[in-house]
């Protein structure tokens, strides 16, 4: 509803369960803010302000539709920075950028099953994504002093494994885990990640790496 916080939140609750909402406050505000129409009154009186619907000529309030501030299409593009980040190795941005777009799945307008089994795929992808990155950052600040804290790090690159990844970055998780793995001497966990890296079909010097990982 134009110019409704309240509703929006209220919706927000009941359609996908958001009860955190200060996620949002800079995203409100921007939608809002593209939403106003700015009416000029009279001399030494504050402007009016307006929401006009997208639907202008069906004049029963009941009917209005919100206008569309956030297209599925500009989403896409936002992945797409996302996956550039990731194999980048700026891990924190692309987490934040993930983020970013997840939040702003559910202000979407679809209007064909199409779009929304689109919307609900790509609320999937963020959601790998930032568990997959969010545990990376996480091993890169532990530390390594103990055998514990090697334990731990290689547990954290095996669940990144997991994670459904593009292939490209898949190979990059499964690179990582192979390596700490073999060096913590578990030869036969590191076999098992070398297979799933040749099954995706890595450059040849990957592949024989891998090949003598597994013998």
């Amino acid at each position: 509803m134009g110019g409704s916080p309240d509703s929006a939140m209220r919706l927000l609750d009941d359609q996908v369960g958001v009860v955190d909402f200060n996620p949002y406050k800079s995203l409100f505000l921007q939608v809002m803010g593209r939403g106003a129409v700015c009416l000029p009154g009279i001399p030494c009186q504050a402007p009016m302000f307006a929401y006009p619907p997208r639907n202008l000529h069906d004049n029963a309030p009941k009917n209005t539709l919100p206008r569309k501030f956030i297209k599925l299409t500009e989403l896409v593009e936002q992945l797409q920075v996302g996956y550039q980040l990731t194999t980048q190795g700026k891990f924190s941005d692309a987490a934040e950028k993930f983020h970013s777009i997840l939040l702003s799945v559910p202000l979407l307008i679809v209007e064909t099953k199409e779009e929304m089994n689109e919307a609900i795929q790509l609320m999937g992808i963020c959601r790998e994504y930032i568990l997959g990155l969010q545990m990376e950052l996480a091993r890169k600040e532990l530390p390594r002093r103990t055998v514990d804290d090697q334990v731990r790090i290689c547990e954290l690159a095996a669940y990144f494994t997991h994670c459904n990844l593009q292939p490209m970055h898949l190979m990059l998780t499964l690179r990582t885990a192979v390596s700490l793995f073999y060096k913590m001497k578990n030869f036969k966990t590191a076999a098992s990640f070398a297979r799933r890296l040749i099954d995706l079909g890595p450059k040849p010097d990957i592949a024989t790496i891998c090949q003598s990982t597994r013998v």
